[in-house]
């Protein structure tokens, strides 16, 4: 598996790629297996923890689960630049 901050990285150039795009974030939902980790990104309409339409809430768990996804390894926001 890839560190904590190699996987911080990527998800804020995920994030900031999305935006690029121009995106709509609030109802992102998308799994992206990435470094070991089966990661889940969630606009504010599936979690308030993203806070804003420019960020994300990202759950990584380990790569490759069955049956059971389990508690995520890693949990935790990423914004992005408001415009």
């Amino acid at each position: 598996m890839r560190n904590y901050h190699e996987m911080t990285a990527f998800c804020q150039g995920y994030l900031e790629g999305a935006l690029a795009c121009n995106a709509t974030l609030s109802d992102w939902d998308d799994w992206v297996i990435w470094g070991g980790y089966d990661i889940n990104f969630a606009g504010v309409d599936y979690s308030s923890l993203a806070e804003t339409d420019k960020g994300l809430r990202v759950d990584a768990y380990k790569a490759g689960w069955v049956d059971n996804i389990g508690e995520p390894i890693h949990s935790f926001t990423i914004k992005g630049e408001s415009k």
